[in-house]
């Protein structure tokens, strides 16, 4: 397969949270797509945090793009000049007051390769210690924990219904299970 090539490219909105583009796009076979949208969004984190009861510490939370109230791991923005492990035991504080001794990475994903350039970084935390969270202003949470077998529950129930922390959460089965192992 062979690339796209970018001719030009045009800024449409740029600010704290997304940077987007109309890029003037020639594909191999000579066809030019014009606009081709690009959201260009910093990395984001999410932590698959494990306390010593075999259970998931996660938080719960109003997402207004979809008006619904999503249960989901602790995560977010990678901030500039951030590396995402660093990224991953500031957002597990924030959200959840926990701090984590061991961390595993799990590796990387595209958001959406499509449309988004961004990667989502999964990390397992274990060793858990809570202390006192700090959300963002923006952020109303409620931190619950929930049994790892209980997830496929929560997920066709739709409580659990983020595509990326679904994902994020087989990724983190299948290494747990490997652990056990």
């Amino acid at each position: 397969m062979r690339p796209w090539k970018q001719t030009a490219s045009t800024t449409i909105v740029s600010d704290t949270w997304m940077h987007l583009t109309a890029d003037r796009c020639e594909l191999p076979d000579g066809v030019t797509l014009d606009p081709y949208y690009v959201i260009h969004e910093r990395d984001w984190v999410h932590v698959l945090a494990v306390d010593a009861d075999g259970q998931f510490v996660l938080v719960r939370q109003y997402r207004y793009a979809a008006d619904a109230v999503c249960l989901e791991f602790p995560g977010g923005v990678v901030d500039a000049g951030e590396q995402p492990l660093d990224a991953a035991r500031r957002e597990l504080q924030e959200e959840t007051g926990c701090t984590a001794a061991q961390w595993q990475s799990l590796g990387s994903m595209f958001a959406n390769p499509a449309r988004q350039v961004n990667r989502v970084h999964v990390f397992i935390a274990r060793d858990l210690r809570q202390g006192t969270a700090q959300p963002e202003s923006s952020e109303d949470l409620e931190c619950i924990r929930l049994p790892i077998d209980e997830v496929p529950a929560a997920i066709a129930r739709g409580e659990f219904s983020q595509a990326l922390h679904i994902a994020s959460y087989y990724l983190g089965l299948q290494q747990l299970q490997a652990d056990r192992s």
